[in-house]
């Protein structure tokens, strides 16, 4: 159809206040997105926190982190509350915690074929991404490479999933 485009698939990562795991993620698929010209045209990424204060920026030690270790920059980022229209307009909603996906279970139960957590997605692990929050650099350093691996291995499983409209 001519002038069509299609819409792509939104896959939203949830975190409390939207400030350190869930923008890393976000801004790790995004980037690892623009190298994988089988996936970029189908997906993109966002974030958002459950008890996220609108407009926060990210945090200065997830900006340092995520700029020194991966040359990614969080400047830009503006916490946002996750809403019905996030879950609804998410292809998949991936949490950083098991207490995450229940709190969006329990107002939105239809979700559940698309509510998981980061590393039951991508990794088959029952286990959650640590919170930095409240810590020094060295903890934001171990929760962003255990974030870049669960992206790297969300990447695998998408290159395998039947990703049609």
């Amino acid at each position: 159809m001519k002038g069509y485009k299609a819409m792509k698939k939104r896959i939203t990562f949830v975190c409390t206040g939207n400030t350190c795991r869930s923008p890393m993620a976000e801004a790790f698929f995004n980037h690892m997105l623009n190298e994988r010209e089988e996936l970029k045209a189908s997906f993109e990424g966002a974030s958002a926190g459950v008890y996220a204060f609108e407009g926060d920026p990210a945090s200065q030690e997830a900006r340092a982190v995520m700029e020194q270790e991966f040359g990614i920059s969080l400047k830009s980022h503006r916490a946002r509350v996750l809403d019905i229209q996030d879950i609804r307009g998410s292809w998949l909603i991936l949490t950083m915690t098991r207490h995450h996906k229940e709190m969006i279970l329990d107002i939105y139960p239809e979700g559940a074929d698309k509510v998981f957590t980061l590393k039951e997605y991508a990794q088959g692990e029952n286990a959650d991404i640590i919170d930095p929050f409240g810590f020094g650099e060295e903890v934001y350093k171990d929760c962003s490479y255990d974030i870049e691996a669960c992206i790297l291995d969300l990447f695998e499983k998408l290159k395998t999933q039947d990703i049609s409209f």
